[in-house]
């Protein structure tokens, strides 16, 4: 009997240290962990709405020196160049073509594949530019709302409009909405801009 005594005694007292819980150098290991993991998951997390802010700044930049290229090479067309926000959360940037501004049919989309991707990310984007007639096109790009830019055969920015409905033709800008200034863009990180002469920084306009 005192054997069974004995044997149930070590048993028991097995079962209680495997139930002991962590030790003290598993908690400090546990809380390093935490730690590293806090450090560098946390502010990439918080980066995010940073890297799509720099995305759509580096995709619009882009995409004016490709419409600037495209309006050189198309001697006899007119070309534009579209940011529209169809959501809260996404950005487009196009551009199209007109062969003839008079023939009612509006212009086609040339964009390579790239440029009709979306852009996503919630974010706020403003504009401003002095107007020919006098005056200036100011303001922010909100839902369901668009810009855009008229280039001559020269690769210059001449027109810039918003709220363009896209299905008509005589909606796109033309000489009634030719700008006298450089176009700045604005976002949360700073400025960037478009010259007359269709060349683009990413600084505040001169």
């Amino acid at each position: 009997m005192s054997g069974e005594h004995l044997s149930s005694s070590v048993r028991y007292s097995c079962s209680q240290s495997r139930q002991r819980g962590f030790t003290l150098v598993e908690i400090i290991v546990v809380i390093i962990l935490l730690g590293v993991l806090s450090a560098v998951a946390i502010p990439r997390i918080g980066n995010v709405s940073s890297y799509q802010e720099s995305s759509l700044r580096s995709s619009i930049l882009g995409s004016l020196r490709l419409a600037q290229k495209t309006a050189l090479a198309q001697h006899a067309s007119s070309v534009y160049w579209v940011l529209g926000r169809p959501s809260l959360d996404e950005w487009q940037i196009s551009l199209v073509i007109d062969a003839d501004t008079n023939d009612g049919i509006p212009p086609l989309d040339i964009s390579p594949p790239q440029l009709n991707a979306s852009i996503p990310g919630d974010i706020s984007l403003s504009y401003s530019v002095s107007m020919d007639a006098g005056g200036s096109l100011l303001g922010s790009l909100s839902t369901g709302d668009n810009l855009v830019i008229l280039y001559n055969q020269l690769g210059d920015m001449v027109s810039v409009k918003s709220g363009v409905v896209l299905t008509s033709e005589s909606s796109f800008p033309n000489a009634a909405n030719s700008v006298d200034s450089s176009l700045q863009f604005s976002d949360r990180s700073g400025d960037f801009c478009l010259s007359l002469t269709g060349y683009n920084y990413a600084s505040t306009c001169r």
